[in-house]
């Protein structure tokens, strides 16, 4: 992605290209901190729709 490339967003509409460009456009313009607000939030979805177990302790072995 060259500087222009960042500077303004990709088409809004139109083919699967465009959608791929606009959302790598609009990863690049946010922070690391919006990146894990980001992650964080979808985690709390999925655990709380039940598409993820949350995680917990540890398994133990045959030994424990």
């Amino acid at each position: 992605m060259t500087h222009h490339d960042a500077m303004a967003p990709a088409p809004q509409f139109g083919s699967w290209q465009d959608a791929e460009e606009l959302r790598k456009w609009s990863f690049a313009r946010r922070t690391p901190q919006q990146r894990l607000d980001w992650l964080v939030q979808a985690l709390s979805i999925a655990y709380g729709s039940g598409a993820l177990k949350p995680p917990g302790p540890p398994a133990k072995g045959p030994q424990g």
